[in-house]
């Protein structure tokens, strides 16, 4: 493997603009046969559902690089690099850029390397932002000042240049330095198995019905106002996907619950609350009645059999799983790597899988994996000298004492 480059501090860095077609295949006959590569994206996401990619930085063995996908008739070679294995991508918070290619143009990348993923098996903080990273590992401050500004104007300015560019120079550096610390420590295989999952076309397709389904908001609503709600969602996305807009711009979140609660008693009833403007009912109310009156079909029956009975969480409950998640930062104090990239507090507590193998469980250990899995309560006796913890079925072999 050819080594990156060192990059050049406080100088003038000299890159590419990328702007034709021409340019563009120039582009990547120019990195035939290149190991890796490193890239970032700016884009505007405010009031669009899909969000307008404006800028691709890339940095590979070759140069430097500004590709620019408002003026590039398709971006079709550089896509076929993220998606070749032969080739590394390396990024820092990566998933929102292969998500972005994957909602334009259905890319599936593989062969990734995240320094955001790296760093929080390698420090206390995940995740961590580009500027810290670079400050504590290579010692170089970086002004961010540019992060929010109109990516879509041309020509660009040199301060939102410097920051684009800031983002990819020192990508191969802390690729390089984070590699070989992840290896001297044996977790290179948990990063690589942590930014695999973004390889799986699974890890894309996105289900508003599923998420709901794991929060509580629909729990107090009946069987036929829930799925109203679950219809609502589904019309609200497919509007906003049709106009290219945000799905609060085409109906928002914080009415959905409220008009779901009241649809049951008719318009008038909703005309009552304050917080629905008349405006909201005259443009929508035909559709929602018509949503709620419609017959449950086949499909919408078979999805509320896989719904799972939400039960409010007791307070023996809520104290075993602060336990529970106070023994994996534990464990991760000891490893000295970030508790947050193993499991959030409501991940433990929806009953996530993703401890039944790999890296997370390689780190927690078969034991203290059964014991989180096993749901049982706990029980805590404090003595003056030392607390003793107790499963509540009181076998003694599940006793363990701090």
């Amino acid at each position: 493997m050819v080594s990156p480059p060192k990059v050049r501090k406080k100088k003038q860095v000299v890159h590419q603009d990328i702007t034709t077609a021409e340019q563009l295949k120039q582009f990547a006959q120019d990195n035939q046969g290149i190991t890796w590569l490193g890239f970032d994206t700016e884009f505007i996401n405010e009031k669009r559902f899909y969000p307008l990619l404006c800028l691709i930085q890339v940095i590979t063995e070759h140069g430097v690089y500004i590709l620019d996908p408002l003026t590039l008739p398709d971006l079709d070679l550089f896509l076929a690099m993220v998606e070749d294995p032969n080739i590394l991508k390396i990024t820092h918070a990566g998933e929102n850029d292969y998500r972005l290619l994957n909602a334009l143009y259905g890319t599936y990348p593989k062969t990734l390397f995240d320094t955001q993923i790296a760093a929080g098996f390698l420090t206390f903080t995940y995740p961590i932002s580009f500027q810290k990273l670079v400050a504590s590992e290579l010692k170089v401050s970086l002004n961010k000042s540019s992060s929010v500004t109109d990516w879509q104007a041309r020509p660009i300015r040199p301060q939102q240049l410097t920051y684009a560019l800031n983002d990819v120079l020192y990508l191969p550096e802390l690729w390089r330095g984070m590699t070989a610390q992840l290896e001297q420590l044996n977790r290179a295989h948990w990063c690589q198995e942590e930014v695999d999952k973004w390889t799986e076309a699974s890890y894309y397709q996105s289900d508003d019905v599923a998420s709901l389904f794991k929060s509580t908001l629909h729990t107090h609503l009946n069987q036929q106002a829930r799925m109203f709600l679950v219809r609502l969602m589904a019309w609200r996305l497919e509007e906003a996907k049709r106009r290219n807009i945000t799905k609060d711009m085409v109906f928002p979140t914080k009415k959905m619950m409220m008009v779901a609660k009241g649809i049951g008693q008719g318009l008038s009833s909703l005309r009552q609350n304050r917080l629905i403007s008349d405006k909201l009912i005259k443009t929508h109310g035909k559709l929602w009645e018509k949503l709620f009156q419609a017959p449950m079909s086949d499909e919408e029956k078979a999805l509320f059999k896989l719904m799972q009975p939400w039960t409010e969480e007791t307070p023996e409950e809520a104290i075993s799983a602060e336990f529970l998640y106070l023994l994996i930062r534990e464990r991760c104090f000891k490893a000295g790597m970030a508790h947050s990239i193993v499991l959030s507090k409501s991940a433990l507590r929806n009953r996530n899988q993703s401890l039944n193998s790999g890296w997370r469980r390689e780190l927690l250990g078969d034991s203290l994996v059964r014991w989180i899995q096993s749901r049982q309560l706990v029980a805590f006796d404090v003595q003056s000298d030392r607390c003793v913890v107790n499963f509540v079925d009181d076998n003694p072999s599940h006793e363990a004492s701090s």
